[in-house]
């Protein structure tokens, strides 16, 4: 429901504003870099390269979501509950445990690569041109893991700006750099890809070592009594790692199964429209990883209503923010597209599908942040699998049948059912948020 608009000055007149504000700009600093990105690449590279660039990203993506463990929001939530009870001991003892086991799977999931790299090329999209360019993607893996391991730790330790531009603010506006610098074959362009996370990664690490003694300093410990207890963090990961591999199998299953039916130039269409309207989730996201610090903290400590003054401000806002950007790709996408040459105008139609999930979609925002920030992450991991189950039917249905437009519905479908079905499980599981503040039923 559209909140009134007379409710929406005081949430954003708020004290926490500026954490939100910071987290826009980092936003900010990612959108403009992909949409840069994209925008360049498409233009400099052609349809049929830009489409190779396309799909090794998004093997690269979903190889990195597997690597990662579900390590990487298991420590958010970890490092965020810990330290709201002043035990920083074990905030740190879950920092090196984390952080030690991504860097190894990440290395695994390398060398995985590389050595399929030819065979799905051939096998699978049929792409013989592909090979070379995913196996340089390969590289991409233990860098861009622990990127976002690092962030994720920051984003716990309520430095949310910092860990977002370690994770995905920064690599593709370093990557823009590099294309505006003159790189134009696939290859270049995804080392330095490869280059920027690179950077990234002993950024992170570097801002995680200054706050290491600071940020993770010993508060009270009055308040552990009051607290929830916290299931081990392998526990956490476990669940964690199917949402996550769920929700890139959501993102990435669109755009490769595309590629098994049609050719490099419709992938990158849809790559590009989707990518597109991704930057309004990116925004989401990034408000929601602002508020998950506050989630994590306020339903440990069961203060609840503080945590529905959380969710409400992080709603508002997304939603002040986010529908106009929509309401410019609903009325205008043929002149979007149109940006980046003649080619990419076939995705008219699948951007404007996509635009309207997306009103979905910031309407119904922090849902899934809630779910798995409060201990609910086995309800969040039941409604992701029913999204892949629907997922799964419409990709052998839909794309065979109508390929760009059906991916684009494919996607739409399936990201309405998952904000709908995470709104309907907050209400169900925690009645505490649909609660008036006692004030008010006064």
């Amino acid at each position: 429901m559209i909140p009134k608009w007379n409710q929406l000055l005081p949430a954003l007149l708020h004290r926490s504003l500026l954490r939100y504000l910071g987290a826009l700009a980092a936003r900010g600093t990612e959108v403009i870099g992909k949409f840069g990105l994209y925008v360049l690449a498409a233009r400099q590279m052609g349809g049929t390269e830009s489409g190779l660039f396309f799909l090794c990203l998004t093997w690269v993506n979903l190889a990195s979501t597997a690597a990662r463990l579900g390590l990487e929001r298991a420590m958010a939530r970890h490092v965020g509950a810990e330290l709201a009870t002043g035990n920083s001991a074990e905030a740190k003892r879950v920092v090196k445990a984390g952080l030690g086991w991504t860097a190894m799977s990440s290395v695994v999931a390398c060398l995985a690569t590389m050595v399929v790299a030819r065979p799905a090329a051939l096998v699978i999209f049929h792409l013989p041109e592909l090979a070379e360019p995913l196996r340089i993607a390969a590289l991409i893996l233990p860098s861009q893991s622990l990127a976002f391991a690092l962030g994720f730790i920051l984003i716990g330790m309520g430095r949310g700006v910092s860990g977002q531009m370690v994770q995905s603010a920064l690599p593709p506006v370093l990557s823009l750099c590099a294309l505006v610098a003159g790189l134009r074959h696939v290859d270049a362009v995804l080392t330095a890809y490869a280059v920027s996370y690179s950077f990234c990664c002993c950024l992170g690490a570097a801002l995680l070592l200054y706050d290491w003694d600071h940020g993770m300093a010993k508060g009270p410990e009055a308040n552990r009594a009051a607290a929830e207890p916290l299931q081990p963090l392998r526990k956490t990961a476990h669940e964690f790692l199917v949402v996550e591999l769920v929700q890139s199998a959501l993102l990435s299953l669109p755009v490769l199964v595309l590629g098994m039916f049609a050719d490099a130039i419709a992938v990158s269409a849809f790559s590009v429209a989707f990518r597109i309207t991704s930057m309004v989730n990116t925004i989401l996201i990034s408000l929601a990883m602002i508020g998950a610090p506050a989630f994590a903290r306020h339903h440990r400590l069961r203060e609840y209503e503080e945590l529905r003054r959380a969710e409400r401000q992080t709603r508002l806002l997304s939603i002040a923010v986010c529908l106009p950007l929509l309401a410019i790709m609903v009325l205008f996408p043929r002149s979007l597209l149109a940006l980046l040459g003649g080619d990419f105008t076939i995705g008219t139609t699948a951007l404007l599908i996509l635009s309207l999930g997306q009103v979905v979609n910031t309407l119904l925002p922090t849902q899934d942040m809630m779910l798995a920030m409060t201990g609910h992450s086995r309800i969040l991991q039941r409604v992701n699998l029913q999204q892949l189950a629907v997922c799964l039917v419409l990709c052998a249905t839909l794309i065979p049948a109508f390929k760009l437009i059906g991916a684009a519905l494919l996607a739409t479908i399936c990201l309405t059912q998952g904000r709908i079905g995470f709104a309907l499980a907050v209400h169900r599981v925690m009645p505490e948020l649909s609660a008036r503040p006692r004030s008010a039923a006064a």
